[in-house]
């Protein structure tokens, strides 16, 4: 081939790639500030509807992943017992597998294991959020709980007892199903119980739109009783034989109470 030839087709090519990759640039620009003044006219529309919001309103610009969770070989329970009893007497209890060593109890329950320890052993500084927070989670992952993330949920007293929520994190999303709850007596360590789940592998499925938190808000302000105080895009498993983990809104207010709704069609879910 003629090389003064095969030069001009390559500049023709670079030419029609450039052409097409500024394409792509205003059309991402233009998509851009579509969904940047729908927003604002969503944010002047959430103004007018009289809903009290006293936090941000995260953005969902990008698809969001369901996820899944499928369990590990049943020797991951085995390494659990050992790492929070050592040796461990084993007996079942009306059908449920009672695992006790030492003032230490462990019990599975359907889905959800409860870890009692009456023997005062572990100390946690109830009395500053920071300390609580760095020993609960140095307390998960020096006993093997999981190799995943928790990030603490909720926070309060009842009765004089600390009680300190957790959820697992997926690519710093919560995954509001999976969640390990702490019990706090006089600054000891008394029960530590959760979901099961957080022992399984977790497998990523497809991507899906999010509808914005703004129309979420708009189209469902029956459902929120008082002031909003934060707003939270996650994961939630709506009903127990569903395959996978929904995105979810989690609205919750200053009444103390929370409502989700399904981000990817706006539905309310029932949680109870």
């Amino acid at each position: 081939m003629d090389w003064s030839r095969a030069k001009n087709i390559i500049l023709v090519l670079l030419l029609l790639l450039n052409i097409f990759l500024f394409i792509n640039i205003i059309n991402v620009k233009i998509t851009f500030e579509t969904s940047r003044e729908y927003r604002i006219k969503a944010q002047k529309a959430l103004a007018e509807s009289k809903i009290e919001i006293n936090c941000s309103i995260p953005s969902s610009n990008k698809p969001v992943k369901r996820i899944s969770f499928v369990e590990k070989d049943k020797n991951v329970y085995t390494e659990i017992i050992r790492s929070l009893l050592g040796s461990a007497e084993e007996s079942v209890e009306d059908s449920v597998m009672v695992y006790r060593a030492g003032g230490k109890t462990l019990k599975f329950l359907d889905n959800r294991f409860v870890f009692t320890d009456s023997t005062g052993g572990t100390t946690i500084p109830d009395e500053n959020r920071k300390r609580l927070d760095k020993a609960l989670k140095a307390w998960i992952k020096k006993n093997s709980i999981s190799g995943a993330k928790f990030v603490l949920d909720n926070l309060y007293q009842k009765n004089g007892t600390v009680i300190a929520e957790y959820v697992q994190l997926y690519n710093k999303m919560p995954v509001f199903s999976n969640k390990l709850t702490f019990t706090i007596e006089n600054g000891v360590l008394v029960q530590a119980e959760g979901s099961c789940r957080i022992f399984y592998d977790l497998r990523a499925n497809k991507e899906d739109n999010v509808i914005s938190a703004e129309i979420v808000l708009l189209t469902n302000k029956d459902k929120i009783k008082g002031a909003v105080e934060s707003i939270d895009l996650g994961y939630y498993l709506a009903q127990k034989d569903e395959l996978h983990d929904t995105p979810v809104w989690r609205i919750k207010t200053t009444s103390g109470g929370e409502v989700l709704f399904n981000a990817i069609t706006g539905e309310w879910i029932d949680m109870g």
